[in-house]
């Protein structure tokens, strides 16, 4: 039997066994939920080998154990399965307020102030939507194409365009020290300085690997070399270190906490901040065109642009980078 030959014999029964399979590992209970006598669910494994030309599913002394290709199938069939139920099923009835599903998603760390606002947002409209965000971490990316994380949001630089990803918001930048700090009396940092005073470098999103961060980047242009005392992920542990230190962080306006005791914001250097870049919403794209997601797109895009918004306004900050708004634009026109 060729490969088209073999696709044709899927079914949603075989989608929801694999489903069910991996979730319980344990047929009788696959059995009881599926309303599959135990007869047709080893019927149903017999021909899911057939058609993938693999084990599926390996039994062990703690149940049946799906292999690495079953769950990359699995992936897709749980989507698919939802896409059913959302599009052809429901499709005349749907309702946000009943969704009913964990909503994945994560974030570059200069964003993850916003996953309260985002719980919160999700209470009031999506009750019965259970949250689960972390901060973005090295395979991301590789998890949102496979579908095994929803939506993503990430700094990228402009001009950067990819199929399931969604224009945001602007990323403006500018630079934090201790009050007190050598340069507050001149109220900016140039490019000079972070050659000469140590700098803590914040990762935006993975721009730092291999030394191509931005400020490495442009110094280089203009040929100088940061001076690094550290290199963080977690920009709230910068913001603890520079109260004792004399170095200097460059960072997103959205990372700052409500809290700036002890801290001084200054603009960043001109040569640096003049190199624009965005947050995007990237959507994982088994998931992408149906009822369901489009709704949670302009969902999540709202509550994520009212939050960088309200970054954006304070009074420290709209000093320091002028008065902008974010997320102008309808979602429809930047997909």
């Amino acid at each position: 039997m060729n490969s088209n030959e073999s696709v044709k014999d899927l079914s949603i029964a075989h989608l929801q066994l694999i489903v069910s399979l991996i979730k319980h590992g344990n047929a009788c209970v696959a059995s009881d939920e599926l309303g599959m006598s135990q007869s047709t669910i080893s019927y149903h494994l017999r021909r899911l080998r057939s058609i993938f030309a693999d084990d599926m599913f390996v039994r062990t002394g703690k149940g049946l154990k799906p292999t690495e290709r079953c769950l990359q199938v699995g992936h897709f069939a749980r989507d698919l399965i939802n896409r059913v139920e959302e599009e052809l099923i429901h499709g005349n009835d749907f309702a946000p307020s009943q969704i009913e599903r964990e909503l994945s998603l994560v974030a570059d760390d200069t964003a993850c102030g916003w996953f309260a606002k985002l719980f919160n947002d999700l209470q009031k409209t999506l009750p019965k939507v259970a949250l689960c965000a972390r901060p973005w971490y090295l395979n991301a990316m590789k998890d949102l194409d496979k579908g095994a994380i929803h939506f993503g949001i990430h700094i990228m630089p402009n001009g950067t365009k990819g199929i399931y990803d969604v224009e945001v918001a602007p990323c403006h930048r500018l630079c934090v020290v201790r009050e007190g700090h050598p340069l507050c009396a001149q109220g900016k940092v140039t490019l000079e300085d972070l050659a000469m005073y140590p700098v803590i470098l914040n990762d935006l999103a993975g721009w730092n690997n291999n030394g191509n961060s931005l400020i490495e980047r442009v110094l280089k242009q203009h040929n100088l070399q940061p001076n690094f005392v550290g290199r963080m992920g977690y920009v709230s542990s910068i913001f603890s270190a520079l109260h004792n230190s004399n170095a200097i962080t460059y960072t997103s306006a959205v990372s700052l906490p409500k809290d700036l005791s002890g801290l001084t914001l200054l603009k960043g250097p001109a040569e640096i901040d003049e190199i624009e870049c965005n947050y995007r919403l990237y959507i994982s794209k088994t998931r992408y065109g149906s009822q369901e997601t489009n709704y949670l797109i302009e969902f999540i895009f709202k509550s994520f642009t009212e939050y960088v918004n309200c970054q954006y306004q304070r009074d420290d900050v709209v000093s320091i980078i002028g008065n902008v708004v974010a997320g102008n634009k309808e979602v429809g026109d930047n997909i």
